[in-house]
């Protein structure tokens, strides 16, 4: 999908490790650290392991580069084998895998999966894909396989035709997932009515991502039916529980308090602004950004305007990020701070709530400071 893989693939993974599964989740990009893509029973894979099944794969690689230099894996493919060894080795019951980009091409292709899932279609890397929803949909509906049940999120018309068009040609039986499922009853419970279980909301956090939720519990329904097994209500919620979505509207408390957050697309920031609104964020806020090149700019900043008054510009990557000034001049106003620590050490002191946004890079470069002032701020004992 467009938006919404990762955060589906860890909702996913969380209900089926509280149904006592063993899983296996590679997703993209990491947060923090590269081991985050791979993951055994919600733990990253450790360093150690990465290196050993990286060195496993060296004399392939050498002999690769020797005799095939134009068909050398890019670090995506690499990264894809090297998780797809990981679960061989973890002998893992499931692998929740999350396309990189597109579908059809994707490295994350050469699976043969129990069941797909297209969470969402919008425009985006026009440039790779096509730059028509019915063109980027075709990439997507690569991921469809003959007589294998598709979950649908809901998709624009002409993304959705397409998309059944390839299913019907594949006969692969389409499970529509259905938002409305999802109900907010309280600021921090939701119902789902499907099942007439309510559920604390913990990571969920705004319509986006409940619409994630709905269709990662039509997918793990599907799975249930694939194993000929009952759906376990407690497990259900335990697995809601114990969910966390690290850099999806990730609210850390204190005196300010801080949201962090990836948003890098139209639709993510506009899915951040309404997540913050519903979880009462205070409006007096001061936006610290960052942006990848590559990205709609213009419009990207437009939808970013509303979500404070107070901007810091900045940049998270030297060779990704737009410079911070280019960002200011285009945005109309705001400081410019190429440090990124030294522009969260100046919006924490200002006092207002901080928003962390607009890439991944960002989010990973200052969730470890954010995570350790929220660790510190509370009393030793707590």
């Amino acid at each position: 999908g467009s938006k919404g893989k990762g955060s589906t693939s860890l909702i996913l993974e969380a209900l089926l490790l509280a149904r006592g599964k063993r899983v296996g989740l590679y997703t993209s990009p990491h947060v923090e650290h590269l081991t985050e893509r791979i993951r055994e029973c919600g733990r990253a894979i450790s360093i150690a392991e990465l290196l050993s099944t990286t060195n496993d794969q060296l004399p392939l690689l050498r002999s690769r580069r020797e005799n095939a230099p134009d068909r050398f894996p890019s670090f995506f493919e690499l990264m894809t084998a090297l998780a797809f060894e990981s679960f061989r080795r973890w002998n893992v019951d499931w692998a929740v895998v999350e396309v990189g980009l597109g579908g059809r091409l994707d490295a994350t292709n050469v699976t043969q999966p129990a069941l797909t899932v297209i969470t969402s279609i919008g425009l985006e890397h026009t440039a790779q894909l096509g730059n028509s929803l019915r063109a980027i949909a075709a990439e997507k509906a690569g991921i469809v396989k003959t007589a294998t049940p598709l979950i649908l999120g809901p998709l624009p018309a002409e993304a959705d035709e397409e998309i059944l068009r390839t299913a019907n040609e594949l006969g692969a039986p389409v499970i529509r997932a259905r938002p409305e499922v999802v109900q907010v009853v309280g600021r921090d419970e939701l119902l789902l009515t499907d099942l007439g279980l309510r559920v604390q909301a913990g990571s969920i956090r705004g319509p986006a991502m409940r619409t994630d939720l709905a269709i990662a519990l039509a997918a793990f329904q599907a799975i249930h039916e694939t194993e000929g097994t009952d759906q376990d209500l407690d497990a259900l919620s335990a697995g809601l529980r114990s969910l966390e979505m690290p850099a999806r509207v990730e609210i850390f408390p204190g005196n300010p308090p801080i949201v962090v957050d990836g948003a890098h697309t139209i639709d993510s920031v506009r899915a951040l602004k309404h997540a913050l609104e519903e979880s009462e964020f205070p409006l007096a806020r001061t936006v610290l950004c960052s942006i990848s090149h590559g990205k709609e700019l213009e419009a990207l900043l437009a939808e970013l305007d509303g979500v404070a008054e107070r901007f810091i510009f900045t940049r998270a990557d030297d060779l990704r990020s737009i410079p911070p000034e280019e960002l200011r001049i285009r945005f109309g106003r705001g400081l410019v701070c190429d440090s990124p620590e030294e522009a969260l050490a100046d919006a924490l002191q200002q006092g207002d709530p901080v928003v962390v946004t607009g890439s991944f890079y960002l989010a990973g470069r200052l969730r470890p400071l954010i995570r350790r002032r929220t660790h510190d701020a509370v009393p030793s004992g707590n």
